[in-house]
């Protein structure tokens, strides 16, 4: 069930799910995704917890403002989305954008986090390449980048074999404003997290994908070692999206470590 809440100056577009009474589990999407891309790990999840997907600001069904964001900016709104439900506590999975919204927000406000879940994301952007890409949106828009992006969302073997899931991908990112691309393109440009890694200290789970090469497995074998006690997984036959790509793998590294980290909530 899709619902909206004003957040942080914003609409913010989520769906909820599950049992009401379980521990609460935030899926946070990528740059140029929405939260359909969670599909196939809201049906598994809401098994066992209550399942929030949102829209990231200027994605999907949320609203929104123009000029740059701050990760700063953008973990603020995930702690107005979790303010606006009334919860204090809540496990965070995020992926590549959503990834590093997790690493700012487990940096500044990890009292609210039960864990942390990073997927194929980084702390450390290179800044002229993320300041060519916005200078081309700028100029052509958001719909000439969408075969680029979904090239580096998955191997070119799922790419072929699944054509309804593609038609899917590049759905997601048609539906991202210009003003929401540029606003997280110029976020990840001006990222400094790395340096706050060591502030981490929810329990951590790092998921790579072995064929990723935006996020290559080095990148996140050094966010692993950064934070205490992260544990590392890699998912073989996948790259930027290993959980749309490998659900199979990626769902039951997901319910196993959020059911580890949940006893007591």
């Amino acid at each position: 069930m899709l619902r909206t809440a004003d957040t942080n100056g914003i609409q913010t577009r989520f769906s909820l799910t599950g049992p009401a009474s379980a521990p609460v589990v935030v899926l946070s999407h990528g740059l140029a995704a929405d939260l359909t891309m969670w599909h196939p790990q809201i049906e598994a999840l809401s098994r066992s917890f209550t399942v929030i997907a949102y829209d990231i600001r200027g994605h999907g069904g949320s609203g929104a403002t123009p000029g740059d964001y701050s990760l700063a900016l953008l973990a603020h709104d995930v702690l107005a989305l979790l303010d606006a439900l009334d919860i204090d506590r809540a496990h965070y999975v995020g992926l590549s954008l959503g990834g590093m919204i997790g690493q700012q927000f487990g940096a500044a406000h990890g009292e609210r986090l039960a864990s942390l879940t990073l997927c194929a994301t980084t702390s450390d952007a290179p800044k002229a390449s993320w300041q060519a890409r916005i200078v081309e949106a700028r100029q052509i828009g958001v719909p000439p980048l969408v075969e680029a992006t979904v090239d580096r969302w998955v191997t070119p073997a799922f790419k072929q074999a699944h054509p309804e899931l593609m038609a899917q991908m590049r759905a997601m990112v048609l539906g991202t404003s210009l003003d929401g691309y540029l606003g997280c393109a110029a976020a990840i440009r001006d990222m400094t997290i790395a340096e706050g890694l060591s502030r981490i200290v929810a329990p951590t789970l790092v998921i790579a994908g072995a064929a990723d090469t935006s996020t290559p497995l080095p990148v996140l074998e050094r966010i692993a070692g950064s934070i205490r006690g992260a544990e590392l997984q890699t998912i073989p036959d996948a790259a930027h999206m290993p959980t749309m790509e490998r659900p199979d793998l990626c769902n039951p590294l997901l319910e196993r470590f959020l059911l580890a980290h949940s006893r007591g909530q």
